[in-house]
């Protein structure tokens, strides 16, 4: 049984400077998504100088590190982004926003919360486990994901993370304020498009007006949609984000095409086809009062493009995920923390992760875990509370060291 004194004595080791200087570096490379190549060159090189046993980078640009113990123990993955958003309003700042200078006690920068400093703890965790490793008793393999493309497509990078590395618990470096994240709502894209007949406005009568059928169809799904519930979760809502038509106003010619997006929350446990079922459900019985709507529902789909140069196709459907108190992963990353001072509550996460994948996905024990809050994620002026990220590092040791425990 990992013992309270026998971590404490291999945390107090870590660095904190080591970490600072670290996650500095990495702000001062920008790496938006697609853009990444220089900070994952970085990052594999930086891998293999720290002693990680393998380090290897996959077609889309992952950068994984790999970390063996003794055999027949468990496997953890420690995964994080190395990508950001763009910086729009540099002027606006006040500091350079790939400076990753200190200021009264925050590192400063773009990608700072979101979340190369959850990265630069990871990676430096896991380093010094594998140099405490005999000491502390561990056994399995922990590995480091260091993945692409995490703004624009949710859980896509990690699916390849997986071909790779099969684990039996993930933790995803994220900001949860030193918390422990058990949960998170999905997203969905859904496009409704609903079908006219072109004709000349002086005579709306001979055609149909795509975009006036879509109004009443939009009317009646907001009247009758019934968003599911999670007790922790919150609500499966569904919200209209954008509405096109074709042909465009000013043609005097009735649109014949009607386009609507919508956001849909998604619970743990929702299915694509459930979730397409319920909007077509509604679809048809609208039909049944205008026999005139010509509608379907689809799942939204678009391409991204790699640094490698690798295209992947993104159906853009991001499942929910929720695992409960008494889940393994979740009682010893619990008593791991507790272990070392720290008193986190758990709750679910506030945004979109790629724990989308693993434990939505692929049923796996997944929590998220970070330094800063959630809300100060893709802000201007976004900065890091360097006393977190610090906390966070040895947070990190501590979840791996009880979960890996011989």
């Amino acid at each position: 049984m990992l013992k309270r004194e026998t971590l404490h004595e291999v945390i107090c080791q870590v660095s904190p400077q080591a970490v600072v200087e670290l996650c500095s570096k990495l702000v001062g490379i920008p790496s938006t998504s697609g853009r990444e190549e220089k900070i994952a060159h970085f990052l594999s090189d930086l891998l293999k100088s720290l002693g990680y046993d393998i380090v290897t980078t996959d077609d889309m640009g992952n950068v994984v590190g790999r970390q063996m113990f003794n055999p027949g123990g468990k496997r953890l993955l420690f995964e994080s982004q190395m990508d950001h958003v763009d910086v729009r309003d540099a002027i606006e700042w006040s500091f350079y926003p790939y400076g990753g200078i200190v200021n009264n006690g925050h590192l400063c920068g773009r990608g700072a919360v979101d979340a190369k400093g959850s990265l630069a703890a990871m990676i430096i965790a896991a380093s010094e486990l594998k140099r405490h490793a005999k000491f502390l008793g561990l056994s399995g393999e922990l590995a480091v994901a260091c993945v692409v493309n995490q703004e624009v497509a949710e859980g896509v990078a990690s699916s390849k993370v997986h071909e790779l590395f099969e684990p039996d618990g993930v933790v995803i470096g994220e900001a949860s304020n030193l918390n422990i994240k058990r949960g998170q709502r999905g997203r969905a894209e859904l496009i409704v498009e609903v079908q006219g007949k072109s004709a000349h406005t002086s005579l709306p009568l001979s055609g149909v007006n795509a975009a006036e059928k879509m109004v009443f169809l939009l009317s009646y799904i907001r009247q009758h949609f019934l968003p599911p519930r999670h007790y922790l979760l919150g609500d499966g809502i569904l919200v209209l984000t954008d509405l096109t038509t074709s042909p465009s106003s000013g043609t005097s010619v009735l649109p014949d095409r009607c386009v609507a997006t919508f956001d849909r929350r998604l619970l743990s446990g929702e299915t694509e086809g459930q979730v397409l079922e319920e909007i077509s459900r509604l679809i048809s019985l609208a039909r049944d009062i205008d026999p005139d709507i010509n509608a379907d529902v689809r799942i939204s789909e678009d391409y991204v493009e790699c640094f490698t140069g690798k295209r992947i196709r993104v159906k853009h459907f991001a499942p929910g995920w929720f695992f409960e108190e008494s889940e393994e992963l979740v009682e010893k990353a619990l008593r791991g923390l507790r272990l070392v001072g720290m008193d986190p509550s758990l709750s679910e996460s506030g945004f979109g992760t790629n724990g989308c994948y693993y434990g939505g996905i692929k049923g796996i024990p997944t929590i998220s875990f970070g330094p800063s809050e959630e809300k100060l994620a893709h802000t201007k002026d976004e900065r890091l509370d360097v006393d977190q990220l610090v906390k966070a590092t040895r947070g990190y040791m501590s979840i791996a060291a009880s979960f890996l425990e011989g």
